[in-house]
């Protein structure tokens, strides 16, 4: 990983010497060698040249990529025993004079172990070579149905390729290829995801600590299948309680949360600033009125306590905390489908959440039904749940002390307003840490947690995105530049531009009094340390 000086020069020397030999790097498949990967064989090797590629601007996730031209190498390998064929591509820019000398492994997303094109185009487009993997399922984002075989049994191979697995797979052949392709090993290598792969980014950190430089990981899923079974806890909230709220009174008390504590940070922005000290308590709005699908609607209590129950997050029924829930102002139409109709009535339908339970805990049984599901069997699926796939699917083992001795720098980021991984679920994590390995000014020697007021799931919403992050991770991992702040813009509604600077967990915004609001120099980092014990709390299952 980070090698001494004296070393880096002799390896910079080397490389560059060998590379006289690959002045013009040669698109051919035979010119590759077969990758050594632990525990695999390589099944085949093809390569082609690409020219004037590009992608569709994807507003907010993805700027427009047009015009690369390079070698695109796929590479297909087994384990032996698991009848699997894994594709790992490696795309790698045809001229010398584009690559930057750094390897990229790339992550996925959702139910995808990666996502091939969507993150190789702008890899290349910056510069690198870079990898992704298939993981040797189908390419589906909102679909597990690839970890059931025909006979409905669980393909373990397969899922212990979309757990862990292939993430080192694809580096071990992403920076053999790269190597030998330019004649020289890359200088840094770097894992870049967010969701699905931010958790990738963290179990690369935790089981392969040696594989990679630095990792960028964004909003991630750490604990995957209890994230998962998350998103139930609404629907149970109202089932149990007998009262439907609609997404349009949800979205209604998000707006009060919004309302009652924008200002906290100092600015009138359409931003809670650090919603941990945000007290919005929806009970206070018991009596008040709104209007739904044309229909007064009156807030009760059971309306408001549900509302509460839901924002607390999945608890057990003697009130022991079991995972994070959305902070208040942050929408959950993600996980609830609820209509509210003209006579006042309301419609609770299946929010389709529910892949997880009924394509893996239950096989793909056609009988489970998320509106007849009890109390007592959803823990009992919680408790399966982590029993026979946290292992395998979890990325939140504290101890990352082999990758901190390594030399490695994890930068990761994660949205306040994230509408689908809570970004406590990272803060509880990162506390995990401080505790494992000497507290918080050890822990950021080699750790730094960036979160984003505002910002929705990896991207969207009222907050700043970080602008740049891995570039930030590189100034670290090459230069030793600590990050105390990640740059951050977005648009607001009338399309001014609003810059922010992200602080340093637990440290917040805070608007100085002075200036426009939308301006990076009007605000600064104030101490949060407060936070750091009020997120404490809770127990794992």
């Amino acid at each position: 990983m980070a090698l001494p000086f004296l070393l880096l020069q002799l390896w910079a020397t080397a490389g560059t010497a060998t590379a006289e030999t690959h002045a013009t790097p040669s698109c051919d498949a035979s010119v590759f060698a077969n990758p050594s990967v632990p525990g695999a064989e390589i099944i085949s090797i093809t390569a082609e040249e690409r020219h004037d590629f590009g992608l569709p601007v994807m507003p907010g996730l993805l700027e427009p990529v047009s015009g690369l031209n390079f070698c695109d190498v796929k590479v297909y390998l087994t384990h032996p025993g698991a009848n699997d064929k894994v594709l790992v591509e490696i795309w790698l820019p045809l001229s010398r004079s584009d690559w930057n000398e750094r390897f990229q492994a790339t992550g996925g997303g959702g139910w995808s172990t990666g996502l091939l094109d969507l993150a190789l185009g702008p890899a290349v487009a910056s510069g690198y070579a870079a990898s992704s993997t298939d993981g040797g399922h189908p390419i589906d984002y909102f679909s597990a149905d690839w970890v059931l075989s025909e006979d409905k049994s669980i393909n373990w191979d397969l899922l212990q390729n979309f757990g862990t697995r292939s993430l080192a797979d694809q580096i071990y052949v992403g920076k053999s290829i790269t190597e030998q392709f330019y004649g020289q090993r890359p200088q840094y290598s770097y894992w870049n995801g967010c969701s699905q792969g931010g958790r990738q980014g963290y179990a690369v950190a935790q089981r392969y600590p040696t594989l990679l430089d630095g990792v960028l990981a964004g909003a991630p899923a750490l604990r995957f299948p209890s994230l998962t079974m998350s998103f139930l806890w609404p629907n149970l909230v109202m089932k149990e309680t007998g009262t439907i709220v609609s997404n349009c009174e949800l979205d209604w008390f998000a707006a009060k949360a919004l309302e009652e504590c924008d200002i906290l940070d100092g600015a009138k922005d359409g931003v809670i600033g650090d919603p941990n000290v945000c007290t919005f308590d929806p009970r206070s709005l018991i009596g008040q009125k709104l209007e739904c699908s044309g229909a007064e609607i009156e807030v009760t209590d059971s309306v408001a306590e549900v509302v509460r129950k839901v924002h607390e997050g999945p608890a057990t029924p003697f009130g022991a905390n079991l995972f994070a829930s959305l902070t208040y102002g942050t929408s959950f139409s993600t996980f609830v489908n609820a209509s509210a109709h003209p006579d006042g009535t309301r419609t609770l339908n299946d929010p389709g959440l529910d892949v997880f339970a009924r394509t893996i805990l239950l096989r793909g049984s056609e009988k489970f039904n998320i509106s007849n599901l009890t109390p007592t069997e959803y823990f009992a699926l919680w408790v399966q749940t982590n029993e026979q796939y946290g292992g395998i699917m979890d990325s939140d083992n504290p101890d990352l002390s082999a990758f901190r001795n390594s030399g490695g720098k994890l930068l990761s980021w994660h949205g306040t307003n994230d509408d689908i991984i809570p970004h406590g679920t990272t803060i509880k994590y990162r506390q995990r840490v401080e505790r494992e390995m000497g507290g918080a000014k050890s822990v950021d020697d080699f750790y730094r947690l960036f979160l984003a007021p505002g910002v929705k799931h990896c991207a969207f919403g009222t907050g700043a995105v970080p602008k740049d992050p891995l570039e930030i991770l590189r100034e670290w991992v090459e230069k030793g530049t600590a990050p105390d702040v990640l740059p951050a813009e977005t648009r607001n509604e009338n399309e001014e531009l609003v810059t922010r600077d992200l602080c340093r967990f637990p440290r917040t915004q805070k608007y100085l009094g002075t200036g426009n609001a939308n301006e990076a120099s009007s605000w600064s980092c104030k101490d949060g340390d407060t936070k750091r014990e009020s997120l404490d709390d809770g127990i794992e299952l």
